[in-house]
């Protein structure tokens, strides 16, 4: 918006504003960057603008990031653009508190399915992700609110012997439960 300060200038360009970028392009509806924003520009653009004032230099290590962290994300959008299985969750930390510091939310498309849980502190954090936040299955006159359990959310098959691989983006990391 070109209203608002450039993404770079409220988040940085560490894991803030990574985390920032990570929700945009996973929750649903369609993510909107910023001209430059990729390349780290921080001149403020508007619709009357007709050219660049500053001359400012693409930050090469920025765009890298983006397109080991972000990009893959982005040609995924079909998992993550719908809200009919959305469902968002509280993670209840081991002592039983709700940890308002995480953003934890599944859904699936296109034959995909994804689970993101980000933590926005910089404090270590563990718990559980037990059930979805409720949700409106019936009408505004008639409402039915209902809760999906991480397993419905996902649509995972529970059979005896199945198994379920979980990869994680940033690491590459893959986890077999």
């Amino acid at each position: 918006n070109p209203d608002e300060r450039t993404a770079i200038e409220q988040f940085g360009k560490g894991d803030k504003y990574f985390g920032c970028m990570l929700l945009m392009v996973t929750l649903p509806g369609l993510p909107m960057i910023g001209h430059g924003q990729v390349e780290g520009f921080t001149e403020k653009y508007g619709m009357e603008y007709r050219r660049a004032y500053w001359d400012e230099q693409v930050d090469e290590d920025l765009v890298r990031r983006h397109e080991r962290d972000i990009f893959p994300l982005m040609r995924r959008r079909g998992v993550f653009s719908g809200a009919e299985n959305f469902a968002l969750f509280d993670l209840e930390g081991d002592g039983g508190w709700i940890d308002e510091n995480v953003f934890a939310y599944a859904n699936r498309g296109a034959g995909d399915k994804a689970l993101i849980v980000f933590n926005n502190s910089y404090e270590r954090t563990s718990g559980r992700l037990r059930s979805s936040s409720p949700f409106n299955t019936g009408s505004a006159e008639n409402p039915h609110l209902v809760r999906r359990s991480l397993v419905e959310a996902l649509d995972l098959d529970t059979s005896p012997g199945s198994w379920h691989l979980f990869r994680d983006h940033l690491d590459g990391c893959e986890y077999l439960r």
